[in-house]
């Protein structure tokens, strides 16, 4: 997705690229060539360059420039550190760091000590550009506050200004703080929220909803909210589309949830304000996506441009997000069926198995949500649940199909089977407790399990549910060495081992449950 340039900064004119003078800084001779080779393209007279700190900073004492395009990591003296000294020497110039590891701290450390943007490597000449637009009104700030400071005289002004400047500093430090948090959300549903609670908290709003555009239906739907009371999430508003005019989110809705008068307005297509409200369209590679709301300041101010710019901002971040996960999920699904049939070739070898995972899966989620377990250890039961065995596929079928006892060697190879089975899953990305299921099953409540030998509730809860049931479904079922147990046998094993091999309040939550099931001979 291509990133445009917000519409409060203008872009350079040629006359202002002329008259610029650009150091750049980097201890890659490449990176030198090629961005002075842009800068003349653009039209830029005078650009000079610097492998290292030290001549960085002998240039800086001899002359003056406009912007510094700035490398952090440099042998000897460090970017930070030439930062540093510029804020000491009081010069008046623009520096943006380039790095290619960005971490919140050694951003709001440079924005502190005077860095007027960052670029994250690999960057395009676009971005290049539009930092240079971006950061025009900030040089003209910086600028006015070094010349006030010369003139004690005019001390009001230059504090106005720095109360401008701290307000800019804490601006990129919020984009900043928006683009870290980005980089830590996996999950759809994480995402949806962050959105609705980054909005309200960016523009002081105390209201915010976030709402899917259905095409197909011409409506869209509430993924997520925030202050909106007897608003449910998955709640439909209709899409109005007049002949030759915008699409238009249904008035009805926004008088129902934010009060809004009936003829209150939100295209689709565009950013709006009304007197207390702003819409905000997501896109996804030039198609609508979604539409965020906010309203009602908390300090019952208007919205601005202030806030036009963050929640852009914003959006065009998260879309990108959005779409990247998107992605990861649609390939993490396939790997995840390709693996599910792995696991059914498994079990289609032998006919006392097969199902088996299937069977584990189900009574495991039954147990769970007896025991009250939350929605998001359900689903991490019914993604992983049918994984448990997948380790199996590296156990030669004489071991995994034998009729009668187990050698200490063959024994060995079987107790193997979990960490090869974490092995196979590792690249999927799993959380740990999904992980948890397929390298503790085999763990006993009195620490002699495998692979690990956890105790007690060192072993994860669902971990421990999945044994449970793992170890039903083997005693209800045909073995090659055995017939099916009765169920009352079944659930008196459970009983018995309670306490020693199995968690005694998974016990108690599951006796009921299998309990209750029709037939479990298989």
């Amino acid at each position: 997705m291509q990133i445009q340039a917000p519409q409060e900064f203008e872009d350079l004119n040629k006359e202002d690229l002329q008259s610029l003078r650009i150091m750049i800084v980097d201890d890659e001779p490449t990176i030198c060539d090629t961005l002075q080779l842009y800068f003349e393209h653009l039209g830029v007279l005078h650009t000079d360059t610097a492998n290292d700190g030290g001549s960085a900073l002998d240039l800086l004492g001899e002359n003056d420039y406009d912007f510094v395009f700035l490398d952090i990591m440099l042998p000897g003296i460090s970017g930070l550190d030439v930062l540093k000294t510029l804020r000491e020497w009081q010069k008046v110039v623009n520096v943006i760091l380039m790095t290619g590891y960005p971490s919140m701290e050694i951003a709001i450390d440079a924005m502190h000590s005077g860095a007027s943007d960052f670029l994250v490597k690999p960057f395009g000449f676009q971005d290049i550009k539009i930092t240079l637009s971006r950061i025009q009104r900030l040089r003209s700030l910086m600028k006015k506050n070094w010349e006030l400071h010369q003139e004690l005289a005019k001390k009001k002004e230059v504090e106005e200004l720095n109360i401008q400047l701290e307000k800019r500093i804490k601006q990129q430090t919020l984009l900043y703080r928006i683009i870290d948090s980005l980089s830590k959300i996996s999950r759809s549903d994480d995402i949806y929220k962050f959105i609705v609670q980054q909005a309200a908290a960016s523009a002081g709003a105390s209201r915010s909803c976030f709402l899917y555009y259905d095409e197909e239906n011409s409506s869209m739907m509430v993924l997520a909210h925030l202050g909106l009371q007897g608003l449910q999430t998955g709640t439909q508003a209709r899409v109005l589309k007049k002949p030759k005019g915008h699409p238009l989110l249904d008035p009805h809705f926004l008088h129902a949830h934010f009060g809004s008068s009936n003829g209150s307005e939100i295209p689709l297509d565009r950013i709006t304000f009304t007197d207390h409200m702003m819409g905000i369209p997501f896109k996804i590679r030039t198609e609508l996506f979604g539409l965020l709301l906010v309203s009602d300041k908390t300090d019952a101010s208007s919205f601005d441009k202030e806030d036009r710019f963050i929640l852009d901002f914003l959006a065009e971040k998260t879309a990108i997000s959005i779409e990247n996960i998107a992605l990861y999920d649609n390939l993490k699904q396939n790997f995840i069926a390709s693996l599910l049939s792995l696991v059914s070739a498994i079990e289609a070898k032998d006919a006392y198995t097969q199902q088996h995972s299937e069977r584990v899966t189900s009574y495991a989620i039954q147990i769970a949500a007896k025991m009250a377990c939350s929605q998001e250890e359900l689903e991490q039961l019914n993604s992983s649940g049918p994984l448990h065995d997948i380790g199996k596929i590296g156990i030669q079928d004489s071991i995994l199909n034998k009729p009668g006892r187990l050698d200490d060697w063959e024994f060995e190879q079987i107790r193997s089977h979990p960490l090869i089975g974490v092995n196979i899953v590792s690249p999927l990305g799993l959380s740990e407790s999904e992980l948890s299921i397929i390298r503790n099953h085999h763990e006993r409540w009195d620490g002699r399990g495998y692979p690990d030998g956890l105790k007690a509730e060192e072993t994860p809860l669902i971990a421990r549910i999945l044994a449970v049931a793992d170890s039903f479904d083997a005693m209800s079922s045909n073995r090659a060495y055995r017939n099916a147990l009765p169920l009352d046998v079944c659930l008196d094993e459970l009983r018995k081992n309670s306490g020693t091999q199995f968690d005694p309040r998974v016990v108690e939550a599951a006796l009921p449950v299998l309990g209750s099931l029709d037939s479990v001979s298989h």
